[in-house]
């Protein structure tokens, strides 16, 4: 099937012709931080649902490709998945739709998909990139450590999203994240979001701790996200399959995350488009130079 075969199907699947904003916007957002447990997973899925009841087309591409969550933040338990995709299924088929957006799911447990050779990441990367032109919104739940593909993910972006909370060690672990993206994918630009924070202004901690670091150390530019407050409806909603968003949207956490969504398109705006060379191209020149895919 070719890449306008796939499209055409896609848009099938999403229901005819796609609706954007005004403007329309091109979103590929990858939330990242390095440490698991911050709530990167339901940060992404709000993320996607929140532009969906804007207007925007949008998918959550389960990121952590042998840890797998994102369905069960949906509620879904999905036939297919990306281990499909990568023995050759149709990357359609393999889209489970729910609350409004589509998902893009990976696999718990598949010692496969978590240990992909830079071949396999190559071809699955091409494949996902088809996705681009059908979809206004593309959001990344990426895995969490600093793991090659993890970090390639969120490098081919057009924004990162960096989550941290006020523990010591999420913060050391988004300073390793950022190390990486810096110094190994030439990462220049990441938004910091704090995460379950109990007042706003151990949100700003954390952003003015990060930032002493990687100013010292790193030359990256950090722009701060609103903060999302500590708020026991996030996990009342995980434990339901449902995206907070949708269950209690007046909540706390609820309205912050949709503060974030306009705030992320804002800041995107307020710069110029860097159009991603597609991750197909990026790895496939790579791999013909006889480079290492990192």
């Amino acid at each position: 099937m070719t890449r306008r075969d796939q499209a055409e199907s896609l848009r099938r699947i999403a229901g005819g012709r796609l609706v954007g904003l005004d403007p329309p916007r091109d979103r590929m957002v990858a939330i990242s931080g390095g440490k698991g447990g911050i709530g990167k997973s339901t940060i992404a899925v709000n993320l996607a649902v929140s532009y969906a009841q804007r207007g925007a087309r949008s998918l959550a591409l389960d990121g952590d490709f042998g840890m797998a969550d994102l369905n069960l933040l949906l509620g879904v338990a999905p036939g297919r998945n990306l281990l499909d995709v990568l023995d050759g299924g149709n990357i359609e088929d393999s889209l489970v739709e729910a609350h409004g957006i589509h998902l893009l799911p990976a696999l718990n447990g598949s010692r496969r998909l978590a240990n992909l050779s830079a071949a396999e990441r190559a071809r699955l990367f091409g494949k996902i990139d088809t996705l681009r032109s059908v979809f206004d919104t593309v959001i990344i739940d990426t895995a969490s450590g600093v793991a090659d593909i993890a970090m390639e993910l969120a490098a081919s972006a057009t924004d990162i999203v960096a989550v941290a909370t006020p523990e010591p060690l999420s913060l050391a672990d988004a300073y390793a994240c950022l190390k990486i993206l810096s110094r190994h994918h030439q990462v220049s630009r990441v938004m910091v979001l704090p995460n379950m924070v109990r007042s706003p202004s151990e949100g700003d901690e954390v952003i003015a701790r990060l930032a002493s670091l990687v100013e010292r150390f790193l030359g990256v530019t950090l722009v701060p996200l609103p903060a999302i407050p500590f708020d026991p409806a996030v996990a009342e909603a995980s434990a339901a399959g449902v995206p907070l968003l949708e269950m209690t949207p007046d909540c706390p956490a609820a309205r912050a995350i949709a503060r974030v969504a306009r705030r992320i398109d804002a800041l995107s705006a307020e710069r110029p488009r860097i159009d991603k060379e597609p991750l197909r191209l990026v790895r496939a020149a790579r791999m013909s130079d006889g480079q290492e895919v990192s």
